[in-house]
């Protein structure tokens, strides 16, 4: 369906808190805030008196975005009309109040990506690609479709919710009693509008074991179908999850991190930065990771080695880390694998890898309180990880670290 509609001219839009009256052709938003458009099919010359028209939903969902819904929907009759959603998410209390807003309507739910078109005149128009994306919170607004449709080229993503300021190292963050009750309330709130919208349950469950520091979940359209945010035919197949699709390992008891952030290892000499984090896939702590900085050629490069151990399954105990990857602000670290190898009585893999980093890599992360690192590894049974790391800590412990290293 989504094929077919390939064009959108623009009506009217509205984001944010203004809310004059609009014209056909005004638009009323603000930076950062999801807007809502008109669209029709298009270019005129290809569907002439027949041009299909739906609503496009882009952008973040914030506090005020399902009061601009309301007054959006009281310009024209929504009622049966198709929203296209483009959006990684945002608030969970307005994401429900528009997911239950689009179903009062009888409205179905697609996602895709509007691209402008020149059109004759002043008249604007566009085209329509299935290649857009929904993800965190925009998964349970599609939910609220009466019925759903997702393209085989969309990327339907998922994870947990999580304090907004304390996401990008939130294992190195502390969190209040009240931080805690409000996580909770707002996971049973979303536990409740999942049943209410007739989605399967695990559709619940698939989002709450993805931690903030692992990668968001892709479902393919098996799992779409299953927890019902598909529920209309689409022949194309997308790829499984790369959540580690064979030979996952078994799950082991939780991994025990003293410290919090970047820490300076002064017993070393010369010191050493060090972090500890735990390893999941899907949230399941299957071991612990660690990751050494050491001088090399100060202010040009650094040594980095890396250690883990991890429990593996009875069906991959001859199994090896294979691959350690390390992704920063666009740069990519491939380290060397310099053992890898069970302990015990098997049903441990340790580890260990080492390698160079640049200055200008670790400079990234002195910089910017809110830079991430992936640490990524695969096995020779193709179980990838895939951990963001932060930089708490980091900035106050480099500087002291590279004075020491200016001794050496």
């Amino acid at each position: 369906m989504l094929k077919r509609l390939l064009g959108a001219a623009l009506l009217f839009c509205v984001s944010g808190a203004a809310h004059a009256e609009p014209s056909a052709r005004s638009v009323l938003s603000e930076p950062g805030s999801m807007r809502f458009e008109w669209v029709r099919e298009g270019p005129a010359d290809v569907c002439g008196a027949h041009c299909r028209e739906w609503i496009a939903a882009v952008g973040p969902i914030t506090a005020d975005t399902a009061q601009d819904f309301e007054f959006f929907s009281q310009v024209r009759d929504l009622r049966g009309a198709t929203l296209v959603l483009d959006s990684g998410g945002g608030s969970v209390l307005a994401s429900l109040e528009l997911g239950r807003k689009v179903r009062h309507l009888g409205m179905t739910t697609t996602v895709g990506h509007i691209t402008r078109l020149s059109g004759p005149g002043d008249e604007q128009r566009g085209g329509l690609s299935a290649r857009g994306e929904c993800a965190s919170m925009c998964v349970f607004v599609l939910l609220g479709g009466v019925k759903r449709q997702v393209p085989a080229e969309a990327r339907i993503l998922v994870h947990q919710i999580w304090p907004g300021g304390k996401r990008y190292d939130a294992g190195a963050e502390t969190y209040t009693a009240e931080e805690m009750a409000r996580i909770q309330r707002d996971v049973g709130r979303i536990a409740r509008y999942t049943v209410e919208m007739g989605g399967d349950i695990e559709l619940f469950e698939l989002a709450m074991r993805i931690p903030p520091w692992e990668r968001l979940r892709a479902l393919s359209q098996a799992e779409l179908r299953r927890v019902g945010l598909q529920s209309l035919d689409i022949v194309a197949e997308a790829s499984t999850s790369g959540a580690a699709a064979a030979g996952r390992p078994a799950k082991s008891s939780p991994a025990r991190i003293a410290e919090r952030g970047w820490t300076l290892v002064e017993a070393s000499r010369p010191a050493a930065l060090q972090r500890r984090h735990a390893l999941t896939i899907e949230g399941e702590e299957i071991g612990q990771f660690e990751i050494t900085l050491a001088c090399a050629d100060p202010g040009k490069s650094y040594k980095l080695a890396y250690a883990e151990s991890r429990s593996v399954a009875d069906d991959s105990a001859s199994a090896q880390v294979k691959a350690v990857t390390l992704l920063l602000g666009g740069e990519r670290v491939a380290l060397t694998v310099d053992s890898s190898a069970s302990r015990g009585d098997a049903a441990e893999l340790a580890s260990r890898a080492s390698g160079t980093v640049t200055a200008d890599f670790i400079e990234k992360l002195r910089k910017d309180p809110e830079s991430v690192m992936i640490v990524g590894t695969r096995t020779t049974d193709n179980v990838r990880t895939s951990i963001r790391v932060g930089s708490t800590g980091f900035g106050k412990a480099f500087s002291r670290f590279a004075t020491d290293c200016g001794k050496k």
